[in-house]
């Protein structure tokens, strides 16, 4: 070694093993730049596919006819047949004067109030008639349907009345005389007579034909 490298080494201490050392710090900077310049893939998570919701079908609208008032109409419900009084003076009595008022039925077709009597039931007379009892008078179909009544009033010269006489159909009571049920009773309501009444059979008799009816005909 010269003098002029001798100057120039003076002061600078050699460790051994140091260029090794350099060589691998400047591969591990290369390496880390290396890497820095690569971005490794990133994992991505594939979305999981979504069900789309079925298409509802959208109902069409079917057209619907007008409703003709006729259907839209509630059907007019039948009237139950009325029940009617039993076979006893007591219950066709209170059927004619309270559950039935017979001061509300229809006079017998041709008739008035107070027309001159004739036979045992007064001087004058007023003769009522139940619904029924009036549907066979005009349909006239020989004789008149159950539960059909006929009253009779009777009154003095004077307009007084003396006693009312009623006759109720009654299905079964008396086939022979085409199940009338006679009664009669006073001006203060008490029963004079009831049930299969003799003397009324006897003097109907003679009309029969015309289901024991003295008024009109009935066929």
């Amino acid at each position: 070694m010269d003098s002029k490298q001798q100057e120039n080494n003076k002061g600078v201490r050699y460790i051994p093993g140091t260029k090794y050392f350099v060589y691998t710090m400047l591969l591990i900077l290369c390496a880390s730049l290396c890497f820095g310049c690569t971005s490794p893939e990133s994992e991505t998570e594939t979305p999981t596919e979504t069900e789309e919701p079925a298409e509802t079908e959208t109902p069409t609208e079917t057209e619907q006819e007008p409703v003709s008032e006729a259907e839209t109409e509630t059907p007019t419900e039948t009237p139950e047949t009325e029940a009617g009084p039993g076979a006893t003076g007591e219950e066709i009595q209170a059927y004619v004067m309270e559950e039935n008022n017979y001061k509300n039925w229809e006079l017998w077709p041709g008739t008035g109030e107070l027309d001159p009597g004739k036979g045992p039931h007064g001087d004058q007379i007023t003769i009522y008639v139940s619904d029924s009892a009036l549907s066979a008078i005009e349909e006239k179909p020989g004789v008149m349907p159950e539960n059909s009544t006929v009253l009779k009033e009777g009154y003095n010269s004077e307009g007084e009345l003396i006693a009312v006489v009623v006759m109720h159909k009654v299905e079964g009571f008396d086939p022979e005389h085409n199940d009338w049920f006679w009664l009669e009773y006073d001006a203060e309501g008490e029963i004079i007579a009831e049930g299969k009444v003799l003397s009324c059979y006897n003097c109907h008799a003679r009309q029969a034909v015309n289901d024991y009816l003295f008024t009109g005909d009935i066929e």
